[in-house]
């Protein structure tokens, strides 16, 4: 009943964690693989992929992830479609091979460890298989049943606790409604069905973008917010927030989460997964100004910020064949750039900016793309010992400027834009509103034409 395909990119880690609001339950079923060797990789995945994988139908992904401390290698074990926590195997440098089942794990995810671990046994005839008190785990049909019938006992208790429960997915957290599952009467039935949400939660809609959290006053008499901000531009992942913001041009109104799930409960484009978190699909731009108009809530104008980064390559310490070697890992996913920034009090996640090029050379936009850490201080890039605060970036637009065979040039930003110095000046300084909106128009106008070259260009990277 399982896939059959391994492979698949590097994820966190981190996010495998079983959170409670006391922790008292922060535990995971750990089994310890001793006595080998020479640990025969190869063949064990051969044969679990040949036992697991029965149905061709289903697949199953062993993602390498980073490892951490003792560990050699560490892989997540993956059931498409069914698993909600997935098994973890680490190698440790000691040889001790550790296998992890985290205590919600679905009852795909019971099975895939068990046959991991039989298969395991089966090419290592010496191999023991201990439990956390030393002791031999013997792997029956029956163990595996008691330890799937184990997992869904512990369900069943947080389904029953009075307190907000929150459980770390594959994918997502699932936050648990404990006054919706109450509805249903049968304690069973409320176990199955939480499982079915979760499980669901983990691979509905996979490819719609997870919005960053932002923090914002939004009230006056209010501390920082939690917001996520929709500007259905995608289909988007709305994790937990207090205010939801709805983007129209550049202004932002904020809505309270429940309010938000209220007037989108009706719109074809909404499907709420869980107590704190929705999916919202991208609407015709007409229904989304309706529910835009209706929606209760303060409205934020010039929301979005635009700042001006600079590298001027005479006397940064930064050179043009470190930013030639980083275009070769711009379509690696999680790939971020970290640059110095003056306006560091005025920055927020989801502010835009634009990395200028000047000194020796064609001077002109090398990079585009949106900020997405706060800022922080480090050490002076110049040596001068001054107090220096960087930003982290994602970038959707890179352009050698030496080799490209369009740049948009500091002479066309200073048509575009006349009021604004763009050969000197610090790195990081926020434009005015009637400034970033000029130079989106002549950005839009020029990035259009740079598609049309880039998918042929190497001198050229940018997301579609």
């Amino acid at each position: 009943m399982f896939p059959q395909i391994f492979g698949g990119c590097p994820t966190l880690w981190e996010s495998l964690r079983l959170i409670l609001q006391k922790n008292e339950f922060f535990m995971v079923n750990k089994f310890y693989i001793k006595g080998i060797r020479r640990f025969h990789y190869g063949k064990v995945k051969e044969l679990f992929q040949r036992l697991a994988g029965k149905d061709d139908e289903l697949r199953i992904e062993v993602e390498e992830r980073d490892t951490h401390g003792d560990e050699r290698e560490a892989y997540r074990v993956v059931a498409d479609l069914l698993s909600t926590q997935g098994v973890s195997v680490r190698f440790l440098w000691s040889g001790i091979i550790v296998v992890e089942l985290p205590w919600v794990a679905s009852h795909a995810d019971v099975q895939l460890c068990y046959t991991l671990l039989r298969v395991v046994k089966r090419i290592h005839r010496a191999a023991r298989i201990l439990n956390k008190d030393e002791k031999e785990v013997r792997l029956t049909d029956d163990d595996e049943q008691r330890h799937w019938m184990m997992i869904r006992e512990y369900m069943a208790e947080l389904l029953t606790r009075n307190e907000r429960t929150i459980i770390a997915g594959v994918n997502r957290d699932f936050y648990l409604n404990l006054g919706y599952y109450a509805e249903v009467n049968d304690l069973n039935s409320r176990v199955e069905k939480a499982f079915d949400d979760f499980t669901a939660l983990q691979w509905t809609c996979v490819e719609a973008k997870t919005l960053m959290e932002e923090q914002r006053c939004v009230e006056q008499d209010e501390d920082l917010s939690l917001v996520r901000v929709v500007d259905n531009t995608c289909d988007a992942f709305v994790g937990e927030c207090r205010y939801v913001g709805m983007m129209r041009d550049n202004d932002c109104k904020m809505v309270p989460f429940e309010d938000f799930c209220t007037l989108m409960s009706h719109a074809e484009g909404f499907k709420r997964m869980d107590e704190a978190q929705a999916l919202v699909f991208q609407m015709d731009p007409k229904v989304w100004n309706v529910l835009y108009e209706q929606a209760p809530g303060r409205v934020l104008e010039h929301y979005r910020k635009t700042f001006i980064m600079r590298w001027n390559t005479d006397i940064s310490n930064y050179h043009l064949y470190e930013f030639r070697e980083a275009m070769g890992d711009f379509y690696d996913p999680g790939f971020y750039y970290e640059w110095s920034i003056w306006d560091y009090r005025k920055v927020h996640l989801g502010d835009t900016f634009y990395m200028i090029r000047t000194g020796s050379g064609r001077q002109g936009v090398v990079m585009h793309g949106t900020i997405i850490g706060r800022p922080y201080p480090d050490e002076d890039w110049s040596g001068k010992g001054r107090r220096v605060y960087y930003i982290r970036m994602r970038l959707d637009a890179m352009i050698d400027p030496d080799a490209a065979p369009l740049l948009l040039t500091t002479d066309q930003l200073g048509e575009a834009v006349p009021d604004f110095d763009w050969t000197t000046g610090h790195s990081g300084v926020m434009l005015t509103d009637s400034q970033a909106v000029a130079l989106q128009r002549v950005w839009q106008e020029y990035a259009g034409r740079l598609r049309d070259t880039a998918p042929d260009n190497p001198s050229i990277c940018m997301l579609m």
